[in-house]
């Protein structure tokens, strides 16, 4: 309530209690009150209701997060999407910054028109699934098309805008939240039970380096294809810095990726990087301590950037071992981070899309193109529809687990 709403109702209170209790002098005097009483009622019902109205606004729009520290690292998270707004590290210098680009409020996220996923669990299955629909033991499911011909991170409503319930660790250091995607939930088949789990610890080297867990589990009890995805954006200069991510540097432990058709399905074909721009492995010399600089290997075209899947070569189908796939470094602040994983792939995207919106970021923060990466550790994209990729499907029976670590260091 603004303190020009709160005089208007001092005003009225005010005018209501002197009427209320002025003596009837007369019959036109008496008359006069009671319509002034009468008036000044029906104002404070209107603004009454305006106010409710304000109130119940704010409310939808408050942005609610669970606070989870470790020493040399601060991160926030909301039940709304299982979403990290806050990744809070230092520098080489001991500042501490918010690395991960987000919103203030809540309707930033909610928002079905403009959706970068900014660091939300995306699913049943992320990434994309050509035609919007799969056959599984002999039966069709079509699902809802949300880029183009296909389904993208789950359909118009996935993960990223349900309500999960959360459980706070009691020393602080973690949060587990839980989700329940029912029967037909955006055309999938089968009732999915969801658990993601983020824990922050400090590292053992120095007081600095911190580490993110989050580790996904899933259930179902009808064949489905389940791929989860932990979708934040980095800037490890500051998601306010003002700066694009075309001067940090990045090894994948990748030696081959999968490339796209025009509306970025797998062709199934999993080509090596060797002399391709997609070789981000390092090298000789100074990309072999820092990697390649992101802004010098950019696929040319419209939009530019990565957007494309590469695969772990560390990952063993059925071992379930974390095992490092990226590491990024960022000149200015001194950053790196390492992200390691189980999962087969990596999408590997700069956010190309970043800026076609209008709404500003955490503090009035603006993203523009490749104001942010994401390296989204996943089963390959499509994988429910092409058999040579490692399957995606969960069984009556079956775990689906998929753990990620974020690692941070100057």
């Amino acid at each position: 309530m603004t303190l020009g709403t709160c005089s208007y109702f001092n005003q009225m209170v005010l005018t209501l209690a002197s009427v209320l209790w002025t003596p009837v002098l007369g019959h036109s005097c008496g008359h006069f009150s009671r319509h002034t009483a009468l008036m000044a009622l029906l104002a404070l019902a209107a603004g009454a209701a305006i106010v409710a109205m304000v109130i119940k606004r704010r409310r939808r729009d408050d942005l609610k997060t669970v606070v989870i520290r470790a020493e040399g690292i601060e991160v926030h998270v909301s039940p709304f999407g299982a979403t990290v707004t806050r990744i809070v590290v230092p520098d080489a210098t001991g500042a501490r910054g918010d690395v991960v680009l987000g919103y203030d409020r809540l309707a930033g996220y909610d928002d079905p028109k403009d959706r970068p996923y900014f660091g939300a669990i995306v699913g049943r299955v992320a990434n994309r699934i050509a035609r919007a629909r799969f056959t599984v033991d002999g039966e069709t499911h079509t699902l809802v098309a949300n880029n183009g011909p296909n389904c993208l991170h789950g359909g118009s409503k996935g993960f990223d805008r349900a309500w999960w319930t959360p459980e706070v660790f009691e020393d602080g250091t973690g949060v587990r939240l839980t989700h329940v995607s029912n029967d037909g939930d955006e055309g999938f088949p089968g009732t999915v039970k969801v658990a993601v789990t983020y824990t922050v610890r400090a590292n053992d080297r120095t007081g600095t380096d911190a580490a993110l867990a989050t580790e996904m589990v899933a259930s179902a009890n009808r064949a489905t294809p389940v791929s989860l995805a932990q979708h934040s954006y980095f800037n490890l200069a500051g998601h306010d810095s003002g700066l694009t991510i075309g001067d940090h540097r990045i090894k994948l432990r990748c030696s081959a990726y999968t490339p796209v058709d025009d509306v970025m399905i797998p062709t199934g074909e999993v080509k090596d990087v060797t002399d391709t721009e997609f070789d981000l492995r390092g090298g000789p010399g100074e990309t072999r301590d820092y990697g390649v600089r992101i802004g010098g290997n950019m696929p040319a075209g419209d939009p530019e950037g990565f957007d494309h899947n590469f695969v772990h070569d560390a990952h063993v189908d059925g071992d379930d071992a974390v095992r490092v796939l990226a590491q990024v470094w960022e000149p200015t602040s001194g950053r790196n981070m390492t992200v390691a994983s189980n999962a087969p792939g990596v999408q590997f995207y700069t956010g190309n899309w970043l800026g076609a919106g209008t709404r500003a970021g955490k503090g009035g923060a603006r993203y523009g193109k490749h104001s942010g990466f994401c390296l989204e550790t996943q089963h390959f994209p499509d994988a429910v529809n092409q058999p040579e990729f490692v399957s995606c499907l969960l069984r009556p029976g079956e775990t689906y687990r998929h753990v990620m670590e974020h690692r941070f260091f100057v």
